[in-house]
């Protein structure tokens, strides 16, 4: 039987339960993980040798480097073209140089922070006007655009058997082609749906929620998945042409889906303890930690110092041109926004 609440006057908020981790399966399942992932991950480092991956990381050439830049920035340009397919689908007014930048420095930002990176995108969104509501849609098209894309690729690899796990997980041939296919259908009934039940809309709450149009849908699949293809990229550019492709984005994929599990800021350990219990049969450990190390300075370090300064900057062009509305009268009416009620006169 439950304990009956107690009585609480009018206007007092009820106090915020603290829910701590060690609560229910997803919980204990998370710390089980990420105590796995830390004992794999420190037997693997205390088995490398420190000297020779220093010779690696100098072994570098400037092409590989280089172009593991180029193909960085690519993904980072990709990855925030989403932003502009939310502009489209929800219809809000910012110009694009500013949603371009405020999404710039939130993927920058949730890469390396991981969840409380999000707040900064929030809190750009709302200095530059946007309502809460709006920038939840905004942050929730994001995160389905990119999985999304990642459903699409990794359906056609497994489908294909581009792909494939060791034989030594047990968990290699027909069942993953299946899985595939499972994928790409379901890829296919989101389209179909943007299709035929454009003009469905769900109120909640006095908020509307409609699916995107059928060109922005497929316009999420391929952006997406190239995005995912360039950040294989640019770790098989530092990993040169002793790993295959499909060896590396099995890798990333596979991370990728550990992250979502186990959410942890930057993926320290959990990336290099997946690279290296999967690539370390073709290369050395050494050679792999290497790789990852120089690709945390280009596609995390390098973007975020590079995001601090527009992120900045953002703040400063939100107070000098006045964006910070105050009031249902000073700031516009914003799509799909309930619109106040009148008040009637007594």
């Amino acid at each position: 039987m439950d304990r009956p609440r107690e009585s609480r006057t009018a206007g007092t908020p009820e106090p915020v339960r603290w829910r701590g981790y060690g609560r229910g399966p997803r919980h204990l399942l998370t710390i089980g993980l990420l105590l796995l992932g830390g004992t794999l991950l420190v037997s693997h480092l205390g088995s490398v040798d420190w000297r020779a991956m220093r010779e690696v990381m100098g072994d570098l050439s400037y092409r590989s480097l280089g172009r593991a830049a180029l193909l960085g920035a690519a993904s980072y340009a990709v990855y925030c073209s989403f932003d502009l397919l939310a502009q489209r689908t929800t219809g809000h007014p910012l110009t694009r140089g500013h949603v371009l930048a405020i999404a710039f420095v939130g993927h920058a930002c949730a890469l390396s922070l991981g969840p409380a990176g999000a707040g900064v995108r929030f809190r750009l969104y709302a200095h530059h006007g946007v309502p809460a509501h709006l920038t939840a849609a905004l942050w929730l098209f994001n995160v389905f655009t990119n999985w999304l894309g990642f459903a699409t690729l990794a359906g056609v690899a497994l489908a294909t058997r581009v792909v494939a796990l060791p034989p030594d997980w047990g968990l290699a041939g027909l069942p993953l082609q299946w899985f595939g296919v499972a994928l790409l259908g379901a890829v296919c009934l989101y389209l179909v749906a943007c299709r035929l039940a454009r003009d469905h809309r769900l109120v909640l709450r006095g908020v509307t929620f409609r699916l995107p149009p059928l060109p922005v849908a497929a316009a999420q699949c391929g952006l997406s998945s190239l995005n995912w293809l360039l950040l294989a990229g640019v770790l098989h550019a530092l990993l040169g042409e002793r790993v295959p492709f499909e060896s590396v984005l099995l890798a990333l994929m596979a991370s990728a889906l550990a992250l979502a599990i186990i959410d942890v800021p930057a993926g320290l350990g959990v990336l290099e303890t997946v690279f290296v219990a999967l690539l370390s049969p073709q290369v050395p450990a050494t050679e792999v930690l290497g790789a990852l190390l120089a690709y945390r300075a280009i596609y995390f370090v390098g973007p975020l110092l590079l995001a601090s300064v527009v992120y900045l900057a953002l703040e400063w062009d939100a107070v000098t041109a006045g964006r910070r509305w105050r009031g249902e009268r000073s700031r516009p009416n914003w799509p799909g926004e309930p619109r106040p009620r009148p008040r009637r006169l007594s």
